[in-house]
């Protein structure tokens, strides 16, 4: 007898590729696989917005760099995890002057980053990310229009981890 003659829904086969309709039971940020898991979801998302793909396909970004630098900067946005280099801010200046950032595209950024991390986590974490994420908007939106101080400033790192939990690193 065959899944479907007994009532079972075919979907995909093999049981293993059924693994994406448990994917909404919904969990904290907990350290770096679901912090690189939330960083591949919303950038695949953005690049290939309407809005935003064509921001980063000006920009000739590549994935294979980039998404390790992300992974990297939310670590330690999110858990204090030195590994990032740079300075976010003015690394975007590249980008900007080949595609000016309007006001629609960080609007469109922090509702797609919210989306995201909605999709995937919920918890104090998932929530410091979108407050960290809508305050990295706002940063780069004054630096690159000019009215903000040199951007060599860092972002500061509030998130502490709540007693009993360890971030996975």
């Amino acid at each position: 007898m065959t899944q479907e003659s007994q009532g079972y829904p075919v979907e995909g086969g093999d049981p293993a590729c059924w693994a994406h309709l448990f994917d909404d039971l919904r969990h904290d940020i907990a350290g770096r696989d679901d912090i690189e898991r939330l960083v591949v979801a919303f950038y695949r998302d953005a690049a290939m917005d309407d809005l935003l793909g064509p921001v980063f396909h000006a920009a000739h970004v590549d994935w294979s760099v980039h998404i390790p630098k992300l992974v990297d900067f939310w670590a330690w946005q999110l858990g204090g995890a030195r590994g990032y280099e740079g300075n976010p801010l003015r690394a975007h200046e590249p980008a900007h002057a080949r595609t000016p950032f309007r006001p629609e595209h960080y609007e469109r950024w922090v509702e797609l980053f919210v989306e995201t991390v909605d999709a995937h986590f919920e918890g104090p974490v998932a929530d410091a990310a979108k407050a960290r994420a809508v305050r990295m908007a706002k940063a780069l939106q004054r630096l690159l229009d000019g009215d903000a101080a040199s951007g060599d400033e860092a972002v500061d790192v509030t998130f502490t981890t709540p007693p009993g939990d360890s971030p996975r690193h």
